[in-house]
């Protein structure tokens, strides 16, 4: 006669992970776990352990948002569109229906052109002269423009050949002296 020993049977509880797990379970960076915890796109509870908060995340929840999340990565994913339709335009209202996750409001096409031009405005004020404009060049845009080596640039500008005023890194040299100075030469 053989005695089978009876195992006790678990119940199951739910496999909990810590933040790093988490992060880790799902393939993304633990700040970018902190962001879902944010939008509250993921479940989780904090708990005390030994005096300190720990954060919590329950497997299944976990799987069910890596699941949702490679639903919407194939979406995402999905053949571009062309850009006319990445912004619908309703008859109706005459508003521009943006498409973003968000949900925010769509601006009336009137108020969609303000901004847009208020943006572009921006950029060209915030433009960066080019050489041609500048008139108080740095050595290194004194070589750009004459081609000439920048040591030479150097010794001549501490030498007094080459007209300019500050020394070291805050040297500078006017157009008009690099102009006069390249004709001497």
């Amino acid at each position: 006669m053989s005695k089978s020993k009876a195992t006790p049977t678990k119940a199951t509880a739910p496999k909990e992970r810590t933040k790093a797990q988490a992060a880790k379970f799902l393939k993304v960076s633990i700040r970018t776990l902190q962001r879902y915890m944010e939008r509250k796109e993921i479940a989780y509870k904090t708990v005390e352990h030994k005096g300190v908060l720990v954060t919590l995340f329950d497997e299944s929840e976990l799987k069910r948002f890596r699941d949702e999340s490679a639903k919407a990565k194939i979406v995402k994913e999905s053949p571009a569109q062309p850009a006319n339709e990445a912004m619908t335009l309703s008859r109706q209202t005459e508003r521009v229906m943006p498409l973003s996750r968000s949900g925010s409001m769509p601006l009336p096409v009137v108020e969609f052109q303000s901004v847009m031009e208020r943006i572009a405005g921006a950029l060209e004020v915030s433009r960066k002269p080019t050489l041609e404009e500048v008139q108080a060049l740095t050595v290194a845009e004194a070589v750009e423009l004459s081609g000439e080596p920048k040591s030479r640039i150097v010794k001549d500008a501490r030498a007094g050949v080459l007209a300019s005023h500050g020394n070291g890194r805050a040297r500078r040299i006017r157009r008009g002296d690099l102009i006069e100075y390249l004709s001497k030469l």
